[in-house]
């Protein structure tokens, strides 16, 4: 009895001490990936061939870490709050090393999109923004580097009945084959980002 207690007590310090070092080897600018749940997540997955379907923009604020997302609005979300609808993983830039200037130039970046709508049709412009757009155009529009290419819609697989049903909600009979468009997969692929160990 005494063995077992003293090895359930071992667990539960190297569970909280491997959870408590996973948050603490991110880095201001570090990109989150996550798998949710859902029928557009589904669909999302489905076209890109992904096992993510949402991502982020991890930042150190007030003592916790937080994440730049694109939900409903675009909004900073407590890390615990991101983690509670999905865990997944994180990477980071392996070109360089984001100076304090950089990050500076992310955050004043991401007020030009926080608290706009969620873009629920994917579109390009900046009046909606959506996760994966919101993670390429931070990186693209204050650090000038291009996470990855946008593709056109119909680059995506659009074979699958939920993302044919999906695609007919949000556009009807005038889907925009050629609207560019990054998913997380190809923010998750990018050459420019390696895993955090």
């Amino acid at each position: 009895m005494k063995k077992a207690l003293i090895a359930g007590l071992v667990l539960s310090m190297t569970i909280y001490f491997l959870s408590f070092n996973d948050s603490s080897s991110y880095k201001d600018g570090d990109i989150i990936f996550q798998t949710t749940s859902g029928a557009t997540g589904k669909a999302i997955q489905l076209a890109t061939h992904s096992k993510y379907n949402h991502c982020g923009v991890l930042f150190f604020e007030n003592n916790e870490w937080i994440v730049y997302e694109a939900v409903q609005p675009v909004k900073k979300t407590s890390l615990k709050e991101f983690n509670a609808r999905g865990k997944g993983t994180a990477k980071r830039l392996s070109t360089k090393t984001l100076s304090e200037e950089e990050i500076a130039k992310l955050k004043k970046q991401f007020k030009k999109y926080e608290h706009k709508n969620y873009d629920e049709a994917f579109n390009w412009s900046d009046d909606q923004i959506y996760c994966s757009e919101l993670v390429y155009k931070l990186y693209n529009n204050a650090l000038n580097i291009e996470l990855c290419k946008p593709r056109k819609l119909s680059d995506f697989d659009l074979s699958n009945p939920l993302v044919k049903e999906k695609l007919n909600e949000k556009y009807g009979n005038k889907i925009p084959m050629n609207e560019p468009m990054v998913s997380p997969e190809d923010i998750f692929r990018s050459g420019l980002l390696s895993g955090i160990k």
